[in-house]
């Protein structure tokens, strides 16, 4: 009997995953199933419960916590569930850059005095 709340997509995705902790370790390893609440994924070592982590993908970004690890014969699944998502990272990207460049313009030149009391032109 499934009880999960929500109905989960089955993927065969290549990522890359941060584990956060005291050291932050980069892994590869697949998207097994995903839902709008939590991810499965398949990685090549077992990943501690509550363990927060990254995973990268294609314009994509997840952030959630290891919820469950269970091994499968020599490969690890765990169970993520997603505290963030954050979609459209290129177009982001592309509306951040636009922004920072409509608002590099010339730099305007202002007078300061110098130790002898004359004016100089200074551009900042």
């Amino acid at each position: 009997m499934n009880q999960r709340r929500e109905p989960r997509l089955a993927a065969e995705q290549a990522v890359w995953i941060t584990l956060f902790g005291k050291m932050e370790t980069r892994i590869p390893g697949y998207i097994r199933n995903i839902s709008g609440r939590g991810v499965g994924l398949e990685v090549g070592q077992p990943i501690e419960t509550g363990t927060a982590l990254k995973v990268d993908i294609p314009d994509t970004l997840l952030l959630g916590e290891a919820i469950y690890c269970r091994q499968e014969g020599d490969r690890y699944y765990i169970g993520v569930e997603l505290e963030h998502a954050l979609y459209g990272l290129a177009e982001l990207a592309r509306t951040l850059n636009e922004f920072d460049e409509g608002r590099s313009g010339p730099k305007e030149a202002y007078a300061v005095d110098d130790a002898h009391g004359k004016h100089q032109q200074e551009a900042h």
